[in-house]
């Protein structure tokens, strides 16, 4: 590839990113080494996925790198608040960032869907972390409740999905177009002779027939 791409400047502007969504407890403890971090793992990956001949376009080593980065972001957090540590912490961003690197790598040259390959290094990605945090347990360098919390812990998770589209309710609209529609069958029932029941009869017509297109409308919005 890919002398066009400019790995630091983009490595610049996540760690930029990273910052601005930094959880509280976060920044306030560890912001300097936890931004210098991001930078540097997710530089590295910048400037592998420039390097090598397989990634043919700047975009898809732009969206590889940017993976290793929110996976680094992500799993760092989870080493902090599990109290892995922090002369560990190094080791195993190495590791991961290692097989985040690979896998998303051959997705990209087996043309596997951008779907598959996320699923595929989701899946690596985590079996490597819990193996590296059940090698400190068996090596007796952190104890059974620190490997509990690091395995139990997700930060991805726990974060809102902002993607998600605030779905619009009818039910209240429904109650009040029932109750046009029993007041109006009321009145034509019991005050049949009412001179201006035809007006009646046509506005409520009208609110029914707006408020049937506005429900129809919402259920197709909400299972776009």
């Amino acid at each position: 590839m890919t002398s066009t791409f400019d790995y630091k400047a983009f490595a610049q502007d996540l760690t930029k990113q990273a910052e601005t969504s930094m959880p509280n407890d976060i920044a306030l403890q560890h912001k300097k080494e936890f931004l210098e971090r991001i930078y540097n793992f997710t530089y590295i990956a910048g400037e592998a996925f420039s390097k090598d001949e397989k990634i043919e376009d700047v975009s898809t080593a732009k969206l590889l790198t940017q993976l290793i980065s929110e996976w680094t972001f992500h799993k760092y957090i989870d080493l902090i608040r599990s109290n892995i540590p922090a002369m560990y912490h190094e080791s195993i961003l190495q590791k991961l960032g290692y097989v985040a690197y690979e896998m998303s790598r051959e997705a990209t040259i087996s043309k596997l869907s951008n779907d598959e390959m996320l699923k595929l290094v989701e899946v690596q990605l985590n079996k490597a972390y819990e193996k590296s945090c059940k090698q400190l347990l068996e090596n007796n360098q952190i104890t059974q409740e620190i490997y509990n919390n690091a395995v139990t812990l997700s930060n991805v998770d726990m974060m809102p999905h902002t993607s998600e589209k605030k779905k619009f309710k009818t039910f209240n609209y429904t109650v009040v177009a029932m109750c046009i529609a029993l007041i109006t069958l009321g009145m034509n029932v019991f005050m049949y002779d009412y001179q201006n029941l035809d007006v009646i009869n046509t506005v409520s017509l009208v609110v029914l027939s707006m408020y049937m297109g506005f429900y129809i409308g919402v259920k197709r919005f909400n299972n776009i």
